[in-house]
């Protein structure tokens, strides 16, 4: 069952993702903030955030094989941007990142959502 399950959440999708049908759930889980995108019933990965001083850093992502390379990942930083800026509070990057991350926050910074600071990325409010 559990291959079958990790083949099911690799597999591509056969068309293009309908935005229109993703929702997102957040959540409060153990002190941690998280942000739960669904197409359409299906689950697409969890991003958690930890707070940080007054702001929130970045504890964990995961964007399914199948949803990455169409810009999801980056909407959902965007998100989570837009979700925090109406708090006052800021979204910054864990103190190293994987190279999708690190792409992901360089577009941000290139958006002119986030600078980068030394090793570390944060939002602008």
């Amino acid at each position: 069952m559990r291959d079958f399950i990790k083949k099911k959440l690799h597999e591509g999708l056969n068309e293009p993702i309908d935005t229109s049908k993703i929702r997102i759930k957040n959540t409060l889980v153990n002190n941690l903030t998280v942000f739960i995108p669904f197409y359409g019933s299906e689950r697409m990965g969890a991003f958690r955030l930890k707070p940080f001083g007054e702001n929130y850093k970045i504890d964990s992502t995961l964007l399914y094989d199948r949803y990455k390379g169409q810009g999801l990942g980056k909407g959902m930083y965007k998100y989570m941007i837009s979700f925090l800026k109406k708090q006052g509070k800021k979204l910054i990057s864990d103190d190293s990142q994987s190279p999708e991350a690190q792409h992901v926050w360089d577009s941000l910074v290139s958006d002119g959502f986030a600078v980068k600071n030394g090793s570390t990325y944060e939002s602008l409010i």
